[in-house]
């Protein structure tokens, strides 16, 4: 899913997910080129985050540490993103 940043803000609405085990990684494509830029090391120079503000050494986290249960009603997540 693709939205526009206001007010350092974004919102994401998803319908007709069923219930389960997800996780979810978010990343702002300043320069909207489709992707998530890195410098020479493979880091990121844009901004992103994941679900339970989890981090990872040398790439994304496990899906363990990302991972929240869902049962299918509404549910509001905030996902910091690092810079």
């Amino acid at each position: 899913m693709s939205v526009r940043v206001k007010n350092n803000q974004a919102q994401c609405n998803f319908e007709g997910i069923p219930p389960g085990t997800y996780a979810i990684a978010v990343a702002h494509d300043e320069n909207m080129n489709g992707k998530l830029d890195t410098n020479g090391l493979g880091i990121p120079t844009e901004g992103y985050g994941f679900s339970n503000d989890a981090v990872g050494w040398l790439g994304a986290p496990p899906f363990s540490a990302a991972s929240f249960s869902y049962d299918g009603g509404n549910l509001s997540l905030t996902i910091r993103l690092h810079y």
